[in-house]
């Protein structure tokens, strides 16, 4: 196949086509791992939030119920009860417009405030009653962020009430709002009392709260003989449940959770629907309608809104609710990546396609390009440019080896040089310290010398000699003289500074070169600290045999401007030195 075809043609052709169908492929299948992790992320995570705000709610309502079935056996709500019973007896008929006219239409706050009413200033048994208890029922709703607390007696009376709505005062056996979830709560307790238990209710809109959604929970209360004596209910508002499902946190744009009743209508509001959607807004989904036969899983189907979502559901029970709780999130959220994913996979195949192309058409030249750069680097080699690199020499082709051939030719340069670098580092080196010996010493005074008189600066050459340095060598031998010779090298080096100079001219004597001085005491007091600290650098290592240094300063350009002479006038100032006393300096 394609015999008459030139390489140059065919080879790139065969490689094009196989990299394009298996990009093809590759692609195909990225793009459904893609499209399956994601949806199976959504998912985990709408079952993760529904679980979450499940138990929330669920620790919600026991919260309450731990609660009421606590307070119900109070002593303070007890004998609230007795003392409220008692007061209510005295009371003139009509009772209940006695009540309300005291404490709602006499009452001076506003209706969202008529709860901070606590004298009625009417000088009663109950304003007495009203006034010692009310502060604590106050502190309960508000704490607890009940809407409202009542004290029902056995025959339907409202007794009390935190808010003081048109529900006080009032009987729920026969009055106004004997139709009322509330009084369908308390004629459940009433007849059947038993302490301990607690009955709950469905939120539904409650018209003393202005028609807002409501729910009741109630539970008996008995006396400490164990008589009956009453009720206690609290009100409970719809926005903590709502704090508990509007949670955002991991909900994304158009993600939520909400629950749903059995009549269809949202039990917690919408974090998409502007204003109250509870007991308004009604949940015909598939999600809702699986969950209420007592199923949990996902779908995929409209929302209230005809929006296409992923969902998560699960029925929820409670003490007699019997709801549904839903997470969602919009499909085109989920799936927003999957399609930034197929952009970058077109854009991707596109540009790998004319990678492809350029590839295949530069396989001809992958030959001849190697042996030119190598034939380049030949000649670099040639000229000793070392830190050239080889980059063919991985090839396992012919190229490849023309390549090591070429790295072996490389490494011998390499080490060749470094054996001249080495050699030359001997000639000019101590090899016992390793300091410049005299041929380097007197090149870099006469450096250091062009570049003081150019720049004006002020230097000094120091001559250094051992004392008593014969007296190491024959009482303790040369393997401690040399090692005597190595301690004041290193002596010499600490104590001057990095940019300055220290050398060896043979023996026991020693150049140092203080550089750019700003005057001549600068280099008294380095003259000063080299004598002290070979004298106690060398102290316990001679065993004191007295082994110190004397030393000759020479100042550029006061002395002289000629590095001989300042070698020649340190020299002498050193021998001063020693004639003098040893262990000194001398200028």
């Amino acid at each position: 196949m394609l015999e008459n075809v030139k390489i140059t043609k065919k080879f790139p052709f065969i490689i094009i086509s196989f990299a394009i169908t298996a990009s093809f492929l590759i692609g195909l299948t990225a793009y459904y791992f893609a499209a399956q992790q994601l949806e199976n992320a959504a998912i985990s995570k709408l079952y993760s939030l529904l679980d979450s705000r499940k138990s929330a709610l669920n620790a919600y309502f026991q919260m309450i119920e731990d609660d009421l079935r606590y307070q119900s056996q109070s002593i303070t709500i007890r004998s609230s009860m007795i003392d409220f019973q008692s007061a209510w007896r005295g009371l003139p008929e009509p009772k209940k417009e006695t009540l309300q006219t005291l404490y709602i239409d006499k009452n001076p706050f506003q209706s969202e405030q008529k709860s901070a009413y606590l004298d009625a200033g009417d000088d009663s048994l109950y304003t007495y009653i009203h006034t010692k208890y009310h502060p604590a029922f106050r502190h309960l709703s508000l704490t607890k962020k009940y809407y409202d607390a009542f004290l029902v007696d056995p025959f339907g009376n409202l007794l009390y009430s935190v808010r003081k709505e048109q529900d006080f005062a009032t009987n729920l056996l026969k009055g106004q709002w004997k139709d009322t979830k509330l009084a369908e709560l308390f004629r459940q307790i009433n007849r059947n009392p038993v302490q301990g238990e607690l009955r709950l209710t469905d939120f539904q809109p409650y018209l003393p709260s202005n028609n807002a959604p409501a729910s009741f929970m109630g539970t008996a209360v008995f006396d400490a003989l164990s008589n009956y004596i009453g009720v206690l209910i609290f009100q409970m508002p719809i926005e903590p449940m709502n704090d508990v499902m509007q949670v955002t946190a991991g909900m994304g744009e158009t993600g939520e959770v909400f629950v749903v009743g059995r009549d269809l209508l949202m039990r917690s509001d919408s974090r998409f629907i502007e204003g109250r959607s509870i007991l308004n807004t009604e949940v015909d989904t598939e999600a809702v309608n699986l969950a209420l036969r007592g199923l949990s899983g996902t779908s995929v189907s409209e929302d209230y809104r005809g929006i296409v979502v992923f969902s998560a559901y699960a029925p929820f029970n409670f003490m007699g609710l019997d709801w549904v709780i839903i997470a969602d999130t919009e499909k085109s959220e989920i799936l927003a990546p999957l399609r930034k994913l197929g952009q970058i996979l077109i854009a991707v195949g596109l540009v790998s396609c004319l990678v492809i192309f350029l590839i295949g058409y530069s396989l001809a030249s992958d030959i001849s390009n190697p042996i030119v750069a190598m034939t380049e680097t030949m000649h670099r080699l040639a000229r000793n440019e070392l830190n050239i690199n080889i980059n063919v020499s991985e090839r396992q082709d012919e190229v490849g080896t023309m390549a090591k051939a070429m790295e072996v030719f490389k490494a011998n340069a390499i080490e060749r040089d470094k054996l001249q670098k080495k050699l030359s580092h001997m000639a000019h080196h101590d090899m016992l310290t390793g300091l410049p010996t005299r041929h380097l010493i007197m090149d870099r005074l006469k450096q250091i010398t062009g570049e003081a008189e150019r720049g004006n600066k002020m230097f000094a050459v120091m001559f250094a000699d051992l004392d008593n340095f014969k007296s190491v060598n024959d009482s303790l031998g040369h393997h401690r003289g040399d090692e005597v010779i190595q301690a004041t090298a290193n002596i010499l080096l600490e104590s001057v500074r990095e940019d300055d100079f220290v050398g060896r001219l043979g023996g026991d004597e020693f150049i140092v070169i203080l550089k750019e001085l700003d005057n001549v005491e600068t280099a008294y007091r380095v003259a000063d600290k080299l004598v002290k600290a070979t004298a106690r650098g060398l102290e316990l290592m001679c065993h004191n045999l007295g082994v110190t240094l004397s030393l000759g300063v020479a100042i550029y350009p006061t002395d002289s401007r000629s590095a001989q002479d300042l070698i020649k006038m340190a020299d002498k100032s050193m021998y001063v030195a020693k004639q003098n006393a040893k262990n000194q300096y001398f200028h």
